[in-house]
């Protein structure tokens, strides 16, 4: 969590030309999440994300990449405002409204349905498209650099990953990679960054890691957050609505296991 004193430094550093649309709003510091940025609540209608240092160029990614996906018609949280100022990075989002899917009063089936068809439009995206690279091969990568520089805490690891350290879990990884389709996917699906509105509709959001990759990358996150909130039934229907008849256990695993070490 950030101090007060530091929130008003991050602030007061936004060009001059962004006070008008932050003097009247109401700001709040959002706490969760991993994200490096700092995250903010704008009354309830726009986001502010601001990032420093090396995570500046994490979120420039994620406005380049969520900048494309609205491109090509993906519902992704519209940018109002964008500055980049090397080191120090800014957006001013619009919030998509509805709830995210962990947290939605929609009954179970609906959201299930909803998600399958979201998902399903996102993995259609002509991948021929898409400029962003998110394969086995680049997520080992940057696993592996974390890694190395010591930034994955095996504490937070699921119990079947409890007693692994990490160097060890990326060296398994290396050795079991599976076969690839490559599709476009959101890249971090977990239900809090799925928006589902009143009308069905589905927005992504924290979209820094989308790009071209396995469509299990968000399939093995979406089926095991359902399992955890409305149980194993609907992780399963999620799948026959999705057009697949049965979860590939294995390579959701592998992707899960993956996941694991960012």
């Amino acid at each position: 969590m950030i101090s007060i004193a530091e929130r008003r430094r991050l602030l007061s550093v936004l060009p001059g030309t962004w006070r008008p649309a932050l003097s009247h709003a109401r700001i709040e510091l959002i706490e969760t999440g991993m994200s490096d940025a700092s995250v903010f609540r704008l009354g309830s209608s726009h986001y502010l994300k601001i990032a420093q240092d090396a995570a500046a160029r994490d979120l420039r990614e994620e406005i380049e990449r969520t900048a494309w996906l609205g491109q090509q018609g993906v519902r992704v949280a519209p940018a109002v405002r964008v500055h980049d100022g090397g080191d120090f990075v800014a957006i001013l989002s619009e919030a998509l409204t509805g709830s995210s899917a962990d947290e939605t009063d929609l009954s179970p089936e609906i959201v299930v349905l909803a998600l399958a068809r979201a998902l399903s439009a996102l993995h259609a995206v002509p991948v021929v498209r898409c400029p962003f690279d998110e394969s086995i091969a680049v997520r080992l990568g940057r696993a592996g650099t974390l890694v190395e520089n010591g930034k994955v805490d095996p504490r937070a690891f699921a119990p079947r990953n409890r007693d692994v350290a990490p160097g060890a879990l990326l060296e398994r990884l290396q050795r079991t990679m599976p076969s690839e389709d490559v599709v476009v996917v959101h890249g971090d699906a977990t239900l809090s960054n799925m928006i589902v509105g009143n009308d069905l509709s589905v927005g992504f959001i924290d979209c820094g890691h989308a790009g071209r990759a396995d469509p299990y990358v968000d399939l093995a996150l979406v089926t095991e957050g359902l399992a955890e909130r409305f149980g194993t039934a609907m992780a399963d229907r999620l799948m026959g609505a999705y057009g697949r008849a049965a979860l590939d256990e294995r390579k959701a695993g592998y992707f899960l296991d993956l996941y694991e070490l960012f």
